[in-house]
C-alpha cells in the first residue's frame, strides 16, 4: 500500500490517467489530489466522475472546487427550467476568467441523476489533511497558510477558507515549525523560476514541496509517493501559452 499526492489536475484526465499507469495505482493504495480537479483543461467532469468512481481517492478542495460546488444547484436549476442562470460577477470570474465555460457545458451535458451524484460528492468539502506516513508528518492544503499561522497560535481549522483555498505564497512559506512537511499546490511552480519548469518544487529544507507543476499551462502533471517521497511525471499535452 502506497500513498500518493497529487494537485491541481485541471481536467487533464489523459494525463491522470497516464499518472495512474505510471505509478501502478491499485485498490491498495490512497491517492489525495491537493485541489482543483475541474476548469481550464479538455475533460473536467469525466475527469470527475472518474475520481468518484474510487473509493480510494480523496479530494481536498482548491478554488476552482468550491466554485464549481458554489454554482451546482444553480446549473441544476437552469438545466430544469431551460433557463439562462443569473451571471454575478463571481459566476462570470469562474466562468469567463478561470476556465469555468467547459465544465459548465460538460455538467449541462449529463442527465440529472448525474448531476445530482456530483452536487452530492461535492458537498463533502475537505479544505485540509494531516498524514502520517512511514514516520513523518504531512499536511495537505491546496493554496498554503498564512505567515501568522504558529506566532498566532491558531488552529487551522480557524484559519478562513479563502486564504486555504486562494493564498499565494513564496517558495519557502512553510510556517509550520514542528517538522511537519507543508504540501500544496495552487500556484505552477514554474512562476518559482525556471530552475522549476515541470518539476515539483522543494522550498525551506524540503519543508514544503510545491505540487503543481502547471500540466493545464503545457508542462507537467506531478505526483509524489509519501512513503519514500519519490516523484512521478507526466508530459502535459495540453498547448502551451505565451507566458505573461
Amino acid at each position: 500500500m502506497a500513498t500518493y499526492v497529487i494537485s491541481d489536475i485541471h481536467g487533464c484526465k489523459k494525463e491522470f490517467d497516464e499518472m495512474l499507469e505510471l505509478i501502478h495505482f491499485s485498490d491498495y493504495d490512497e491517492m489525495w489530489i491537493n485541489g482543483d480537479i475541474c476548469d481550464r483543461g479538455r475533460q473536467s467532469i469525466p475527469l470527475l466522475q472518474e475520481i468518484m468512481s474510487y473509493d480510494n481517492m480523496h479530494l481536498i478542495f482548491g478554488n476552482h472546487d468550491v466554485w464549481f460546488a458554489r454554482y451546482c444547484q444553480e446549473l441544476i436549476d437552469a438545466k430544469k427550467e431551460y433557463n439562462s442562470v443569473d451571471m454575478t460577477d463571481d459566476m462570470m470570474c469562474w466562468l469567463h476568467s478561470n476556465g469555468g465555460y467547459r465544465t459548465m457545458d460538460q455538467f449541462m451535458d449529463l442527465d440529472f441523476p448525474e448531476c445530482y451524484d456530483i452536487k452530492l460528492y461535492l458537498e463533502d468539502k475537505v479544505l485540509y489533511k494531516k498524514l502520517k506516513v512511514k514516520g513523518k508528518t504531512f499536511l495537505l492544503v491546496h493554496a498554503g497558510l498564512p505567515d501568522d499561522f504558529t506566532s498566532l497560535s491558531m488552529p487551522i481549522s480557524k484559519v478562513p477558507e479563502q486564504i486555504l483555498i486562494w493564498a499565494h505564497i513564496g517558495l519557502d512559506d512553510n510556517p509550520l515549525e514542528d517538522g511537519t512537511i507543508l504540501i500544496v499546490g495552487h500556484t505552477p511552480t514554474f512562476s518559482y523560476g525556471p530552475e522549476f519548469e515541470s518539476k515539483i518544487a522543494h522550498g525551506k529544507n524540503d519543508t514544503i514541496l510545491h505540487i503543481d507543476c502547471g500540466c493545464v499551462y503545457g508542462r507537467a502533471l506531478g505526483c509524489i509517493r509519501l512513503d519514500d517521497m519519490q516523484e512521478f511525471y507526466v508530459p502535459s499535452s495540453m498547448p502551451r501559452p505565451d507566458r505573461r
